[in-house]
């Protein structure tokens, strides 16, 4: 029923959420940002540089496990997701996946789940 790997990928500034879209299950990783807890305005330059270098690396695990995937959905509260669905575009493979952004509020973990699961089941019903 549904041939394209599909993830969903819930992101705010202090993690990410994979959210693999199955048939039967929802399987989930979550990869965690490095990333101080400061206000910008205080940082030094080189702890801007700092942060700007863990982010990189952030957004670099994340692309890791998305690899494999042909759609993907970036949702999440803040700028976070704009940060990264940038980032990914400038990737050598993008052009061959499929990317949506979306703006959500906090969600527990069954929300996640069910908003990845709702978003590809309508997208590949349309499709049929």
């Amino acid at each position: 029923m549904y041939t394209t790997k599909s993830i969903g990928i819930w992101i705010d500034h202090v993690s990410a959420h994979l959210i693999e879209f199955r048939k039967l299950r929802v399987e989930t990783v979550i990869i965690r940002a490095k990333i101080k807890e400061k206000d910008k305005y205080l940082l030094t330059k080189e702890e801007t540089s700092d942060e700007n270098d863990q982010q990189q690396n952030f957004f670099k695990n994340i692309i890791e496990h998305i690899k494999p995937f042909e759609n993907i959905l970036i949702f999440g509260p803040n700028e976070e997701k704009h940060l990264f669905e940038n980032y990914l575009r400038n990737e050598e493979n993008f052009d061959q996946m499929k990317v949506i952004s979306l703006i959500a509020d906090k969600m527990t973990d069954n929300h996640k789940h069910a908003y990845v699961n709702n978003y590809f089941k309508t997208l590949f019903s349309k499709k049929q």
